[in-house]
């Protein structure tokens, strides 16, 4: 069995991700603290490191440095969660064996594909489309669904709770399951039982202050005929669920009651700053959202077709993305500023433009490090190359992680 090795020093994340994790039959070693980290890995050796990194990340980096200078854990990939930060420095973290780096709030579906990827082994996903959002009224806490149950984001709805409750200190959280927009029957009364029993699971929930609001009488007859939900309430009248949970002696006026204190959302909660998020890539559907988690970003630039290919396949092994150019016309034409953590290219193309292609760099802001990987022996030729703004030289022709090795260590500054 595969060994994946958690290390966050946040409760809620590390239940979920077990969970989830053991339930795909991976084994699953946690640690909530830097300091007994290094031992858990050197004892475990897992095939997988899944790090939380805080703002004040001196302790990870501290791991991340033992990690790489010990033979026996150097190779272990790592995917981290952290904070926003420049895509330069999330670039440096590929030479500690990091594979991945997943901004906070985490979009969960591209982040368990990538532990599926890297570990070669797939995790179930429930693709059934549903979007669920979370925002809150003072106390009121309202979970929309709409389109579909989907069970992943359903696993992630306890934790989001108990996150938002926990992060904005509720005592007495009421909460509104607003279902008028799905059409339900009993074939989906597993996944229904599944939202409500994570709904029950958040931290401080009470069955007597969850109300439903839904158009379909299986709603109401499911948990009528639950005695576990007894206590919840259903309605299938936004009026008559907002009375039962809002106090109504400011005004006599409904329609003021809910434009005032229910549709005007709190200023501070409109963005999502939490861990974990509610929204997947594929809901977005834009190709960034399908690079989510990249480190490296490579553009390989060599006139072979099979130095090309090797080199390619050898980086796609790290989790890169791969740009491949047969010119260095081709590569300019397509260069974008910050979109590129590194250029291996060959000096000698077939349009001749090798040297043209470190003039163009010279003149951008923001270069980044190119390694020339190239057949030419020449010592001036050497020397012009590296005069001409590349960072290191290496000949032609070399094993395929000699030049990752390679490469990885020009990011080191």
């Amino acid at each position: 069995m595969k060994k994946v090795l958690i290390i966050d020093s946040h409760q809620l994340f590390r239940d979920f991700l077990k969970q989830k994790l053991s339930n795909d039959q991976l084994d699953v070693i946690v640690s909530n603290e830097n300091r007994d980290s290094y031992t858990k890995m050197i004892s475990a050796l897992p095939n997988l490191i899944i790090l939380d990194m805080n703002d004040d990340n001196t302790e990870e980096m501290e791991f991340l440095e033992k990690k790489m200078h010990d033979i026996n854990t150097a190779e272990i990939p790592v995917i981290i969660t952290g904070p926003q930060i420049d895509k330069i420095s999330i670039a440096s973290f590929a030479k500690y064996g990091v594979v991945k780096y997943f901004e906070k709030p985490i979009r969960f579906d591209t982040f368990f594909e990538s532990i599926g990827e890297t570990l070669h082994h797939p995790l179930s996903m429930d693709r059934t489309p549903c979007v669920l959002d979370l925002h809150r009224n003072g106390n009121i806490i309202f979970v929309e669904l709409a389109q579909g149950l989907n069970r992943e984001k359903l696993a992630l709805l306890q934790y989001k709770l108990s996150e938002m409750i926990d992060q904005d200190e509720i005592d007495n959280p009421k909460i509104i399951i607003m279902l008028t927009n799905l059409e339900l029957s009993f074939v989906d009364g597993y996944n229904l039982e599944f939202l409500i029993d994570n709904v029950l699971a958040a931290s401080k929930v009470h069955a007597k202050n969850v109300k439903i609001l839904s158009l379909d009488s299986f709603v109401s007859e499911l948990i009528d005929g639950h005695p576990a939900y007894s206590g919840i309430e259903t309605a299938s009248n936004l009026t008559k669920v907002l009375s039962s949970v809002v106090d109504t002696s400011f005004t006599s006026s409904v329609s003021d009651l809910i434009t005032d204190k229910i549709l005007t959302r709190s200023n501070e909660f409109e963005t999502d700053t939490g861990y974990v998020g509610t929204k997947f890539a594929a809901d977005s559907g834009s190709p960034d959202a399908q690079e989510s988690g990249v480190v490296l970003h490579i553009a390989i630039v060599d006139s072979n077709e099979q130095t090309l290919a090797e080199t390619a396949e050898a980086f796609k092994k790290t989790g890169a993305v791969i740009n491949t150019y047969r010119t260095g016309h081709d590569f300019i034409n397509d260069y974008k500023p910050d979109a590129c953590s590194l250029v291996i290219m060959d000096i000698f193309l077939e349009d001749n433009f090798g040297f043209g292609v470190l003039r163009f760099l010279q003149d951008q802001l923001n270069v980044p490090p190119v390694l020339v990987y190239s057949q030419v022996l020449q010592r001036d030729i050497v020397i012009k190359v590296l005069s001409s703004g590349a960072k290191s030289y290496l000949v032609k022709p070399q094993k395929p992680h000699v030049i990752v090795q390679k490469a990885l260590s020009l990011l080191k500054g």
